[in-house]
């Protein structure tokens, strides 16, 4: 049963790690770095600008419609993603782990941000702000079984930088 497990689980991680790693990404970049690409900037922007409109008209808008703004959005999240934020564009299985945790990302914000989360009895914003940390701590984890490739955080061997002459410094042995 153990050996059963062991092949399979040696499966899983070998499909789980031909995952992309997000676009523009480097190997030297701080697990900081890569977060920040893994965040829709723009579907974030989207969000906002919508609620801050939502937000005027206050008192004609139903609650309903703060949720399906989330909604709309959040299904966008991925198309976003696979077709405007990545070539080749198109949803492929290389790019999973990129929109699922652009989703992610988005989520846990827009619920430490309130939004239509805080029109429900046992909404806390510090709720919001717990979910937000421990989703920032846990992408990276999930990286490194997800995604190919080596990832070297910063201030690791082979991460370089530069001194205070502005030279580059090389990567320690």
């Amino acid at each position: 049963m153990i050996k059963f497990l062991n092949v399979h689980f040696r499966s899983f991680l070998s499909r789980a790690k031909s995952q992309d790693a997000p676009p523009d990404s480097k190997p030297t970049d701080s697990f900081g770095e890569k977060l920040l690409r893994y965040i829709p900037g723009d579907i974030v922007a989207a969000w906002v600008a919508l609620t801050g409109i939502l937000a005027q008209a206050a008192a004609d808008v139903p609650v309903w419609l703060s949720w399906a703004v989330l909604g709309a959005l959040l299904a966008l999240t991925p198309f976003y993603v696979c077709f405007v934020k990545t070539d080749p564009p198109g949803i492929t299985a290389a790019k999973s782990f990129h929109w699922v945790t652009a989703c992610l990302a988005f989520v846990s914000w827009s619920f430490a941000m309130g939004g239509p989360f805080a029109t429900l009895a046992w909404y806390k914003p510090v709720f919001g702000s717990v979910l937000l940390v421990i989703v920032t701590l846990v992408i990276p984890v999930l990286e490194r079984f997800f995604v190919k490739g080596p990832i070297a955080p910063s201030g690791t061997a082979g991460s370089g930088g530069t001194n205070s002459g502005g030279s580059a410094t090389p990567p320690a042995p």
